[in-house]
C-alpha cells in the first residue's frame, strides 16, 4: 500500500472498482435503452390516428349520402328529415368503423385486444378513435350542404342537377343543419348562390337564400 500523500495509487482499491465494475457490465447491458427527446413520428400518430378518424366519419357520411340517393332517390333531408338524418348518421357510423377496422388505422398488433369490442357502441366513451368518427359524422351531417353551395356544380354531377338544386333553393349558406331545419351560424344576407340548371344548358339562376338567425 503506498504512503499518504505519495500520489502513488491503491492498487487494491482500483482493483475492487474494476471487480465491481465488471460485475455490473451485465447489469447495465440488459437494461432497456431510454430516449431523452421521444421519436417525433410516435408523438404524432395519436392525434394523427384521431383527425384522420373524424375525415374517414366526414367522408362516410358524404358516401351514405350518395348511396341513399343513388338508390332510393329523394332529397338530402328527405321526406322525413328526422328519419332521415338518423338513417345517414348511422349507416355513416358503421361504414366508418368497417372502414377503420379493415384497414387498421394506427392499430398495433398490442392492441388486438381491444379489436374484438371495437364494432361496440357500448365502449364509445373509453374509444377516441370511434369518438372521433362520430364527431366527423356529425360535423358532415350538419354542414355538408354548406358545400353544395359552396361547388353546386360539382355535386350535381356526383348526384344529380335536380338534387344540388333542391339543396340550394332549400338550405341555408353558412348555416347547420338538424332535423329538417337550418341554423345560420354566418348569415351571408348580401350573399346569392348559384342555381344549378336541371337542363343542363349551362343557363345560371341567382337565388337569393333566405335567412333565419338564432
Amino acid at each position: 500500500m503506498s504512503g499518504q500523500g505519495s500520489g502513488t495509487p491503491d492498487r487494491g482499491f482500483q482493483d475492487r472498482i474494476n471487480r465491481v465494475q465488471e460485475r455490473r457490465a451485465p447489469i447495465e447491458a440488459s437494461r432497456p435503452q431510454v430516449d431523452l427527446l421521444p421519436d417525433w413520428k410516435e408523438n404524432i400518430r395519436y392525434p394523427a390516428s384521431l383527425i384522420g378518424a373524424a375525415f374517414l366519419g366526414m367522408f362516410a357520411v358524404f358516401f351514405a349520402r350518395f348511396a341513399r340517393f343513388h338508390l332510393m332517390g329523394g332529397t338530402l333531408s328527405g321526406e322525413a328529415p328526422d328519419l332521415t338524418m338518423i338513417i345517414d348518421a348511422g349507416l355513416a357510423v358503421l361504414a366508418a368503423l368497417v372502414i377503420f377496422g379493415a384497414i387498421g388505422m394506427t392499430l398495433r398488433e398490442s392492441d388486438r385486444a381491444e379489436r374484438h369490442g371495437f364494432f361496440s357502441i357500448a365502449s364509445l366513451g373509453g374509444n377516441p378513435v370511434k369518438l372521433a368518427i362520430v364527431v366527423g359524422v356529425a360535423i358532415m351531417i350538419g354542414t355538408m350542404h354548406n358545400m353544395v353551395h359552396s361547388a353546386p356544380k360539382a355535386f350535381s354531377v356526383v348526384f344529380s342537377p335536380e338534387w344540388a338544386a333542391d339543396v340550394v333553393e332549400f338550405s341555408e349558406p353558412g348555416s347547420i343543419y338538424y332535423r329538417g331545419n337550418y341554423f345560420v351560424v354566418f348569415p351571408q344576407t348580401e350573399a346569392v348562390a348559384e342555381d344549378v340548371d336541371p337542363t343542363g344548358d349551362g343557363a345560371e339562376e341567382k337565388v337569393l337564400p333566405k335567412v333565419r338567425r338564432l
